[in-house]
């Protein structure tokens, strides 16, 4: 099968950075990258019609599926298989080695394919997306316990990270665990996970009360030091963050074991970034929502597919819209400017998602042949609150108004 000059390139990207993949599984790997990203799905039969210049269907096909499967599984069965969570490790070395900042906001939070599989997975946000970069996949609607898996992920995780980076791991209410909250503290990372509203507290030198009565309404935020919970198996001291914004229902209610003065007010409304890179790997993006593949393992060995693809697309969106925020042409763009830019509160932050941008230029760019060498991740400062959120930061002897 004789491969366009572009998936070289490609193929020599992916051969550099997993260098614990055989040369066949590095082949596998760039040609599912390539035609998900000429199909703009990761759907099988797309990826195949894609691919239709460079074969016939069926071997294209049998190439793909055995990229999948395992060894002995295959055509001509064997020993060999792709290990996962074995490329965890080189997948987060790509990220780093674009990645122009010190620090690095993650997230944990599970996606479901309707009722077949869930994915747990510990993603990187970015630029109002989320790039996953480990996974646990699981059987939908059985019993168990995810959390030991996500604690491996964890560790598997900081085995990779530079050790200098500053990291802040956000999860919502449901995963609240007293072990995940030990496991994050214990690699040296920051939990900054959100409470149910129910939560009671005692900031020091009060009483208990429910954690949400310490703001009035909407635009107000109490920042604090404070025990949660009432259990003492539970209970946790660290700083408290009640975060009403001016336009939303309810309030959030945060722990963090950050400084009051350390700790962004608005950092958590990066979570909802997690939400938006599932939409990309689903119905704007990747369309994984409509694969029919069930097996655990070859949905982990397609989500390899899916990150790589999310990678290079989102580095490619970056150059573009970093170009285009400084009038200047992507293709005379060599480099990262700086300084880069605060992030802007409000919907019309951007026209065009990042993700959009990237796919938007690979899909054109390919077809003709023509590869960026030069990109990189260049992350957003964390936001700042709105001008309108009068927050208290308490102390035990004083209150100031900030």
């Amino acid at each position: 099968m004789r491969y366009p000059r572009q998936w070289y390139q490609l193929g020599e990207a992916i051969a550099g950075h997993f260098p614990n993949l055989r040369p066949a599984q590095q082949r596998g790997l760039a040609l599912w990258v390539y035609g998900t990203i000429l199909a703009g799905s990761a759907c099988q039969n797309a990826v195949v019609t894609a691919l239709l210049v460079l074969g016939h269907w069926h071997a294209l096909r049998q190439q793909l599926r055995e990229f999948l499967y395992d060894g002995s599984d295959k055509a001509a069965p064997c020993q060999s298989a792709i290990d996962v969570s074995g490329c965890f490790g080189p997948l987060i070395d790509w990220v780093m080695s674009w990645w122009q900042g010190n620090e690095l906001a993650l997230a944990i939070d599970p996606t479901s394919h309707h009722d077949r599989v869930v994915a747990l997975t510990v993603s990187v946000l970015y630029r109002g997306c989320a790039i996953p970069i480990a996974w646990q996949i699981l059987p939908a609607n059985q019993e168990g316990a995810w959390m030991s898996h996500i604690l491996r992920l964890l560790r598997l995780i900081h085995r990779a990270l530079p050790k200098h980076l500053h990291v802040l791991v956000m999860y919502d209410r449901g995963l609240w665990s007293p072990r995940l909250w030990k496991r994050i503290r214990d690699l040296g990372w920051h939990p900054l996970p959100r409470l149910q509203l129910s939560t009671t507290c005692q900031p020091i030198g009060q009483s208990r009360q429910v954690a949400r009565d310490l703001v009035s309404g909407p635009g107000h935020a109490w920042v604090g030091a404070a025990t949660v919970f009432r259990a003492r198996l539970k209970q946790r001291t660290g700083t408290l963050l009640v975060v009403w914004g001016p336009d939303e229902k309810e309030p959030w209610v945060l722990l963090t074991d950050l400084a009051p003065d350390k700790v962004g007010v608005w950092w958590y409304s990066l979570r909802v970034w997690v939400e938006l890179g599932f939409r990309a790997l689903k119905g704007v993006g990747w369309q994984w929502q409509n694969t029919r593949r069930t097996n655990p393992t070859r949905v982990a060995r397609h989500w390899l597919v899916l990150a790589v693809a999310m990678l290079w697309v989102m580095a490619y969106g970056t150059r573009v819209e970093d170009a285009e925020l400084r009038d200047i042409a992507p293709a005379n763009l060599r480099r990262p400017p700086k300084p880069l830019p605060k992030l802007k509160l409000g919907p019309t932050k951007r026209l065009v998602s990042v993700f959009r941008l990237g796919l938007s230029w690979l899909r054109d760019q390919l077809p003709k042949g023509r590869i960026w060498r030069r990109l990189w991740l260049a992350p957003e400062p964390w936001p700042d609150p709105p001008v309108s959120l009068q927050t208290i930061y308490y102390q035990s002897t004083c209150l100031a108004l900030a």
